[in-house]
């Protein structure tokens, strides 16, 4: 048999050595080779936690070989050099709100893959909705103040803008559209868009499908949903009459300050340009009229404030719509004017160039198909339109993704309802079937009389008895509707043949690759919890503490330190925890292991932490009681999650 001798390196360990593999093997099963016979491997941490990684000399072409796939695959050839190395890196993250987050995402995965983790970690299910946005800079934007979260800075590189007619770059600028947002390919890894460890990446919401749904009861999703739809309005995306503005302005000062106090709010404090749009701003008394609506919100909390704000945002025609700046053929003229494109979660828009009115609204189940090419991009409506709708744009493939990512989603959303018998499926038949009263011929496996060969023959033609295969007699009742009807019924039911029950033949197939490295990250769930259960037995062991004011105030500052934490980590783990339950409410056949192997291991990352923070935080407490209860409560948490890890096991189809 044919054999493939590779150069395995291990960077961590600055060595290189050769073996040999059947090209037919696995790379699950060559890592697992590679731990078992060399030294240098075997005692690097988590199996999971690393692959085998194909170098090139570009950092882009680099690839990670799937655990599912053969060698063979990967065409390597003799002396070819393969690095045994960790998958995971870090990544920077930034809110729109300019939260700055760190976390640690497996290298190996597409940029798709990672949203589940990276939303989880952040307190979001619905990761689908969002994405991320590379920053590029542009020199004209160098000199906006650091505490503008907007979007203006998403630009992509200017060398990238190709030539653009003059007019059309203008009219970009004024109208706030998506075009030039940068965003990550969600098909592609980090590594493949030479994205480093030292890169910041925005998260940003680019679907708005569910959003309708977010309230005070989400408070991540809320904050980051109304920061959206706050620059929205400020930069002009959402144009907006002046008294609109002044409704935003007024419902933003009371989530910003509170309640209006009439001593400190006045005329000069606010700086408008931070809550009106630029056109509204020098605007002779406006101020006054923000004031007047902001005294509407008196008594209302921050997150009340955020739903309001929100809520009214939705109202607005513009809400939710994702705008391109388009070329169209004028009608009877060989001529092509700018227009606005619009997408959003249920139509394609076709809207003026200038104030965004809405002119044509073709709804997405109207679409039947699309083409996207350099230059142009064209919408086929079928029946429902005699004629195509084509448009000139450098954007066709954004504009292709966005509108595939919505069908997508309204495909996953239907699919779960159709699991769960909420809505019927097209597809589906109801058969009526008229069975003849003749002759019955019944084949069953008989627990009694076993090898004695008695043959029972009886007469179906009983009145007031049914007799079933197994179930023996069954008494029913007669009724009289209308007239009298009778059926006649004659012939007489054949036992043909009642064997012994035997021990049937069992078939188990063997678990797939993805199933198998989902049963490991199990595994290691379990120890994790185990672990974990074990240490919140007893709380933290700390010093005497005193009772002056310095320990107090240690002792307060700490425990809401660690409350804060405790909260964020259990929000994290709470959002896994759904996206668990949504991946494998599904068929079995469907289950993305990967996707939940991923959501089981920021269950895992977060559980330890919890622990400790839990621990110190009962330590800390005045009341012994309320620890042990905390510890407890921790306790059965664990219980329930170890509980979750169970039931997603994958199990062997028998």
């Amino acid at each position: 048999m044919a054999t493939l001798s590779l150069r395995i390196s291990i960077p961590e360990k600055n060595a290189t050595k050769m073996m040999q593999f059947d090209p037919s093997t696995s790379v699950y099963d060559a890592c697992r080779i590679i731990r078992e016979k060399l030294a240098e491997a075997s005692n690097m941490g988590q199996p999971k936690d690393y692959g085998l990684f194909l170098a090139d000399e570009d950092v882009k072409k680099g690839v990670w070989l799937e655990p599912g796939r053969n060698l063979d695959y990967y065409i390597l050839r003799n002396g070819d050099l393969l690095e045994y190395r960790r998958k995971l890196r870090t990544l920077r993250v930034r809110m729109l709100d300019g939260t700055l987050k760190t976390m640690l995402v497996d290298d190996s995965q597409p940029v798709a893959n990672l949203m589940v983790v990276i939303c989880t970690k952040i307190g979001i299910t619905n990761h689908d909705e969002y994405s991320l946005v590379r920053e590029l800079v542009e020199e004209e934007n160098e000199n906006q103040k650091p505490g503008n979260f907007g979007t203006l800075t998403l630009k992509r590189k200017k060398e990238e803008k190709g030539e653009r007619d003059a007019k059309m770059e203008q009219l970009r600028k004024k109208l706030k559209t998506d075009d030039e947002v940068n965003w990550i390919d969600p098909s592609k890894t980090l590594r493949e868009q030479g994205i480093d460890e030292s890169e910041t990446v925005l998260l940003r919401r680019k679907f708005f499908f569910s959003d309708q749904n977010i309230d005070s009861r989400d408070p991540v999703q809320l904050s980051l949903l109304y920061v959206q739809a706050r620059d929205a309005i400020l930069d002009g995306t959402h144009p907006i009459t002046q008294e609109k503005a002044c409704v935003f302005a007024g419902i933003q000062c009371q989530i910003q300050f509170g309640d209006h106090k009439e001593e400190k709010h006045k005329p000069g404090f606010l700086d408008l340009k931070e809550f009106l749009p630029q056109s509204y701003v020098k605007v002779k008394g406006i101020e006054k009229k923000v004031y007047a609506e902001h005294k509407k919100h008196i008594g209302l909390s921050e997150l009340d404030a955020k739903v309001l704000y929100t809520k009214t945002a939705r109202s607005l025609n513009t809400y939710g719509v994702t705008f391109f700046l388009v070329k169209e053929k004028m009608k009877g003229k060989n001529k092509l004017v700018p227009r606005l494109l619009g997408v959003t979660k249920d139509s394609v828009l076709r809207l003026d160039e200038k104030t965004k009115e809405i002119l044509k609204t073709w709804p997405l189940t109207t679409v039947r198909r699309w083409g996207a090419s350099p230059n142009t991009f064209t919408l086929d409506f079928g029946d429902y339109s005699d004629q195509y709708y084509s448009v000139q744009t450098t954007e066709a493939e954004q504009i292709l993704q966005l509108i595939a990512g919505y069908i997508d989603i309204i495909l996953k959303k239907q699919k779960a309802k159709d699991h769960f018998g909420i809505e019927g499926d097209e597809g589906s038949t109801m058969v009526e079937d008229s069975v003849s009263p003749l002759k019955a011929t019944i084949m069953q496996h008989e627990t009694s009389n076993v090898g004695k060969g008695n043959v029972e023959a009886v007469s179906v033609a009983i009145p007031a008895v049914m007799r079933a295969g197994g179930d023996g007699a069954r008494p029913y009742g007669t009724g009289h509707i209308g007239g009298a009807q009778y059926t006649t019924v004659s012939g007489q039911v054949n036992i043909a043949h009642a064997p012994p029950m035997v021990q049937q033949t069992k078939v188990t197939s063997v678990l797939s690759e993805p199933q198998r490295a989902l049963l490991s990250t199990i595994s290691a769930g379990h120890e994790v919890i185990h672990i974990a259960e074990m240490e919140l037995s007893t709380k933290a062991q700390l010093p005497e503490l005193g009772t002056d004011p310095a320990s107090l105030r240690w002792i307060e500052q700490t425990i809401d330190t660690h409350k804060q934490n405790v909260g964020s980590q259990i929000a994290a783990m709470n959002a896994a925890t759904a996206q668990v339950v949504t991946l494998t409410s599904g068929p079995a056949d469907d289950v993305d292991h990967t996707a939940v192997g991923a959501a089981i291991t920021t269950i895992a990352t977060n559980l330890p932490e919890m622990t400790k923070g839990v621990r110190m935080i009962a330590a800390l407490m005045d009341d012994d009681t309320s620890g042990e209860r905390l510890l407890d409560a921790a306790r059965k948490l664990c219980s329930a999650f170890s509980d979750l890890l169970k039931a997603t096991e994958p199990e062997t189809k028998e």
